[in-house]
């Protein structure tokens, strides 16, 4: 009997030394890249200590465009556990990610900014509808015949992201292990990225003239790698920044009374990616008192 359970603890021992190394290799992807909102500041000349509500419906037309990109290498030098297995072979890694970006605008879009102005300094908040919600804070100054600011924002927005690659197991148990490969493909619809840029207006009468810039880098989430599922020897190998977009506006606007404005320009989708995909973009605006 004593001989039998010390035969059965060395077998629990032996099989507790055992562990899988599991990783998802991303080697292809594409993925939707829709326009950012346009950034706006007040839009004329903003009396101090004022404050108002602003609200706004777009349209927007331009081309849907798809963009090879370069240079993208997806290492496996993080995954010690894995890269130590024996049937590993580096040589056979294909590191070159195979990406895509589908450049694309919104059809529509709806806002409400709320525009505050103390002395010269003026700051306000925008929610929207664009794709899905978009928050964003702007800070900035408003003067006689110009304005300038930033903006920081937060965009949750549905989009397309179809990716594949290989997946690489690596079963160990004592002395002994197994590499497995075999491809796989999946796929994510939401997407949250951080928002950054700036915008600057002249205007005079009911004339205005606003240019802005609105900047974010795709950062995907991978089903099943929240930090509460994945371990330090299992997840989706995403070793390389997705590229910038750069979303440019060039917008004139004119007021037709107190309350309204009409507005008219052209959109540029630019960045981290081969060429300029322009587009044009319209609406309203209503102004509370």
């Amino acid at each position: 009997m004593k001989h039998l359970c010390a035969l059965l603890l060395g077998s629990i021992l032996l099989v507790g030394c055992g562990y899988t190394s599991h990783y998802a290799h991303v080697e292809k992807f594409e993925m939707e890249t829709p326009a950012a909102p346009e950034i706006r500041g007040a839009g004329n000349y903003k009396e101090p200590n004022t404050a108002n509500v602003r609200l706004s419906a777009n349209v927007h037309a331009g081309p849907q465009d798809k963009e090879q990109l370069h240079g993208l290498r997806n290492s496996m030098d993080g995954c010690g556990d894995l890269t130590r297995c024996r049937g590993y072979k580096p040589e056979e890694v294909k590191e070159k990610v195979d990406g895509t970006y589908k450049i694309m605008y919104p059809y529509v879009e709806a806002s409400l900014d709320y525009i505050s102005k103390k002395d010269l300094f003026l700051w306000g908040f925008t929610f929207a509808l664009d794709k899905g919600l978009y928050s964003s804070l702007i800070l900035g100054i408003n003067t006689k015949y110009f304005e300038v600011g930033g903006s920081l924002g937060m965009w949750m927005y549905f989009r397309k992201f179809n990716y594949s690659g290989t997946t690489y197991d690596c079963d160990t148990f004592l002395s002994s292990d197994r590499l497995d490969k075999y491809p796989f493909e999946s796929s994510n619809g939401m997407g949250t990225v951080i928002t950054y840029g700036g915008y600057a207006s002249t205007y005079y009468g009911p004339y205005s003239l606003n240019f802005s810039v609105n900047i974010y880098r795709p950062d995907p989430s991978y089903p099943g790698d929240d930090d509460d599922n994945v371990s330090r020897s299992s997840g989706t190998i995403s070793e390389f920044d997705f590229p910038l977009v750069v979303t440019g506006y060039l917008t004139a606007g004119y007021r037709i009374n107190e309350n309204w404005e009409v507005r008219l320009g052209a959109s540029n989708i630019v960045g981290e990616l081969p060429g300029w995909h322009w587009g044009a973009t319209g609406g309203f605006s209503y102004y509370t008192k």
